[in-house]
């Protein structure tokens, strides 16, 4: 009967160690369909996201999403005519537009955060925030083209690059002209404080 009972119990330990390994396997299989499945949805998204442009070159990721750097502000901006010369032309004055409206945010947010610390009243904070309009064009003149794409459709697109270092000169000289004795500068990491501060509040 001992023996009987020995013969039982390692049947049923035998049972319960091929169940526990029969449902481990079933698991992992299961998880590897699961990551297999993931993985094939993924790639038909890519491949629905991929465009082709005119010229035989796939949307870069820029052109719907734009591009960030620490060390400067980048924008995109499209135009369509009859020719490449006119397009590419008029995408680069679009692009410098959006430059500008966050040049502009950007340095009116950094000059009203050293108003605040420094105690200026709101009128000479109004006439800063003029001033700042009036340098943009200045400003801009460093601003460069980086890269340019044709969809399909043959709209150009072109991404612009503004360094911060064309931007602070331009923002403390606004603050030279009504703050004649300023002891602070504004920085480049003001700067871009500033523009992560326009990004969230747009």
């Amino acid at each position: 009967m001992k023996k009987s009972f020995l013969l039982t119990a390692a049947a049923c330990a035998a049972t319960l160690f091929f169940t526990a390994c029969s449902s481990k396997k079933a698991a992992e299989a299961k998880q590897q369909e699961q990551q297999a499945q993931e993985q094939t949805a993924a790639q038909q998204a890519n491949e629905v996201n991929k465009v082709i442009g005119a010229e035989g070159i796939a949307r870069p990721d820029w052109v719907m999403g734009g591009m960030e750097a620490p060390d400067g502000v980048y924008a995109v901006g499209s135009a369509k005519f009859s020719n490449m010369q006119n397009s590419l032309k008029a995408a680069r004055a679009n692009g410098r537009a959006e430059l500008a409206n966050t040049v502009q945010a950007s340095v009116k947010s950094a000059i009203t955060t050293y108003a605040e610390d420094t105690g200026l009243s709101a009128d000479t904070l109004n006439y800063m925030e003029q001033a700042t309009v009036q340098k943009t064009d200045s400003i801009l003149v460093g601003s460069t083209q980086k890269d340019y794409w044709v969809g399909p459709d043959e709209t150009v697109y072109v991404l612009m690059y503004l360094p911060y270092t064309a931007v602070v000169p331009a923002a403390n000289n606004v603050i030279k002209d009504y703050i004649p004795d300023a002891k602070t500068e504004l920085t480049v990491e003001k700067v871009q404080a500033a523009v992560e501060k326009y990004k969230l509040n747009n």
